[in-house]
């Protein structure tokens, strides 16, 4: 009975391990993936304060020269 049960518990021990290394990679690129969506989100934000900031000096600039 032992020598049936052994073969499984390192078959489902290998299975795990790899399931493991698998779930650290894909968590890797997760990770990765995070980095540059704060970095893109940051460049958003800065355009989008540029842009009003833009906007209001040219309506500014408008409004004083009627």
């Amino acid at each position: 009975m032992i020598k049936k049960i052994l073969p499984k518990i390192q078959s489902l021990e290998k299975q795990k391990q790899t399931k493991l290394e698998k779930i650290a990679s894909i968590q890797a690129e997760i990770d990765d993936i995070d980095l540059i969506l704060k970095k893109l989100n940051s460049i958003k934000r800065d355009y989008e304060k540029l842009e009003n900031n833009s906007t209001e000096i040219l309506n500014n600039l408008k409004g004083k020269s009627k």
